[in-house]
């Protein structure tokens, strides 16, 4: 692929892309349950952790470069573009999946062999060195840099109807920019489409502390962000989603990064 050549409907898939993607500035976070401080009856301050998901344990110090996210969940339009330019079959096309397969709703279905080869496709349009974030990076970006809160809403908490789905929300992940973005202007990373991450699923005491992207090898890869048809309690910012990689029934959405330490000039959309 040449990125100076691209054909008319590539190069609109390329500036749509780089305009939506979010400058993440690099920094020191404490990745996992950081938990809460609580002051009981007799004036004692104890810390308890927010879920206590062993998983999610012990919170840790991560330092990271910066990056840029893309600030919405990669949606079947645009996997769509891929799978015909790369001859892939398109996912979840039959009938049953149709009324919750709209052109700008969340793709999923796919593995994470084909999320991450989007994202290098990407890569190769644009000669940009996307790929799929860590579960560090999706973390931080999350966390608006690694701010101590359990949801990725506009607040860090849930109102139901107003920045998370409710009762009369449609079936089905909902379209970007449904509810409000979190502080950082990154929309649906709790409780829409469970996303796909790069690392390996493994335990935290055996990471680096410096850019870490999980273990070398495993059977499981993550998923983040929980996902719809999940309660609340599954949502946070910190919750891990072990996934074999070739499954594609489990949700399975693509958030790519740009492993750039600066941001991406990208030519305002028409």
């Amino acid at each position: 692929i040449d990125p100076e050549n691209l054909s008319p409907e590539l190069q609109a898939h390329v500036d749509r892309t780089l305009e939506s993607l979010v400058f993440v500035e690099g920094g020191t976070f404490m990745m996992g349950d950081v938990g809460f401080e609580r002051t009981l009856s007799d004036g004692t301050v104890i810390h308890r952790p927010w879920a206590g998901a062993r998983d999610t344990l012990p919170a840790h110090e991560v330092t990271l470069d910066s990056y840029s996210i893309q600030a919405y969940e990669v949606v079947h339009e645009e996997y769509d573009l891929f799978t015909r330019s790369t001859g892939r079959e398109l996912v979840r096309a039959n009938r049953l999946h149709m009324p919750t397969r709209g052109p700008n709703r969340p793709a999923w279905g796919m593995d994470w062999y084909d999320a991450r080869a989007y994202c290098h496709w990407l890569g190769e349009l644009t000669g940009l060195p996307f790929d799929l974030p860590t579960e560090a990076q999706w973390e931080y970006a999350a966390r608006s840099r690694g701010q101590n809160v359990l949801y990725a809403t506009d607040d860090g908490t849930i109102d139901r109807g107003r920045n998370y789905r409710g009762p009369d929300t449609p079936s089905g992940a909902t379209p970007p920019r449904a509810f409000p973005p979190n502080p950082l202007g990154l929309y649906g990373m709790t409780g829409n489409q469970s996303e796909w991450v790069l690392d390996w699923y493994g335990r935290y005491t055996e990471e680096p502390k410096t850019n870490p992207q999980g273990p070398d090898s495993g059977e499981r890869k993550v998923q983040r962000g929980g996902g719809w048809l999940g309660s609340a309690e599954y949502n946070t910012t910190f919750s891990r989603r072990p996934m074999p990689p070739e499954n594609t029934g489990g949700g399975g959405g693509i958030r790519c990064v740009v492993n750039q330490t600066s941001p991406i000039e990208a030519a305002p959309l028409e």
